[in-house]
């Protein structure tokens, strides 16, 4: 499941992530995430034009009343907001120059990828939520297996968000950020629910689904999954990012549901969680993020909330 393709993007977003003057505080990871555009035309590498990192959100106890906050700074999250901004900027140039490499003008007015172009993200490990639960699970020790075994939860009602990893043994779910149980609660979906909205509404938003056609994932590329539970992973994601959703109809013209690829890569994340492992005992995800969003310029989140995460 390496590919060429696959390998250079992760090997460029891992170069890019490198440069950028950004070093963890002692102890701490955090989650890597990038989306970059592919074309038939071009011999060259995938062109990134989003990355971040994350693993924060906000408690629904401190969200702002004026929305002058991001509420969710998971890595997934905030790259899809620079790849929107990237697409804003894009229309810019192509107005500015006369043309673009990337995007098109549509006879409606709105633009699109141009014919050949695709769309693929990088995720330095396997997303929150739904897709991620028998991956978590294969790491806990028989203590923690016992005690979540052994719990009573609420049955969830149709089209009700477990909090976090409650009910872990249910697959399909709606699930709501933070993981942990003992976290502020939070009114932010997981990541699963979230990269499979992407793939019925497009990753352009409600601004952009203005200005552009819906623009879907077509790859997406997970790191720190080891090889005997690569079936397992690809099994969960693809039933998290578009299988449970294979029953959706009468959805408006040109929107579709998406099948994006789930494929896996060897190369390690340095500041991962289990690379820290191997530096620190003290593990625990960074408060901080970092927002780039290429040919605009590098954004800095400051420190979340101190909930864990």
């Amino acid at each position: 499941m390496f590919s060429d393709e696959d390998t250079a993007f992760v090997y460029a977003v891992q170069e890019h992530y490198s440069s950028l003057d950004f070093k963890l505080p002692l102890g701490t990871f955090t989650i890597l995430a990038a989306i970059a555009l592919t074309s038939a035309e071009s011999l060259t590498q995938p062109k990134i034009i989003a990355l971040a990192t994350g693993c924060k959100c906000l408690p629904k106890d401190k969200l702002p009343l004026q929305g002058e906050a991001v509420h969710d700074s998971h890595a997934e999250v905030l790259a899809r907001r620079c790849a929107v901004r990237w697409l804003f900027e894009e229309i810019d140039r192509a107005i500015l120059s006369g043309s673009s490499h990337w995007v098109s003008k549509s006879t409606d007015g709105r633009y699109c990828l141009k014919d050949g172009v695709k769309t693929m993200m990088y995720i330095s490990t396997p997303p929150c939520g739904d897709a991620s639960m028998r991956f978590l699970a294969s790491f806990q020790n028989e203590e923690m297996a016992a005690l979540k075994d052994s719990s009573v939860f609420t049955p969830l009602a149709p089209n009700v968000a477990s909090r976090g990893r409650d009910n872990y043994s249910l697959f399909g779910v709606l699930r709501t950020k933070p993981g942990r149980a003992d976290s502020p609660q939070t009114l932010s979906m997981s990541c699963s629910d979230k990269i499979a909205r992407w793939n019925v509404v497009g990753i352009q938003g409600a601004l952009g689904s203005g200005i552009f056609h819906p623009i879907y994932l077509t790859k997406i590329i997970i790191g720190e999954v080891p090889q005997d539970l690569h079936d397992v992973v690809k099994s969960d994601c693809e039933r998290a990012f578009w299988g449970r959703l294979q029953n959706i109809s009468d959805l408006p013209e040109e929107y579709i549901l998406s099948r994006p690829e789930v494929r896996f890569t060897s190369l390690p994340f340095v500041h991962s969680r289990s690379a820290q492992e191997h530096s620190s005992p003290a593990q625990r995800s960074c408060n901080e993020c970092k927002c780039h969003s290429y040919k605009i310029g590098l954004m800095h989140s400051p420190p979340m909330s101190r909930a864990k995460e």
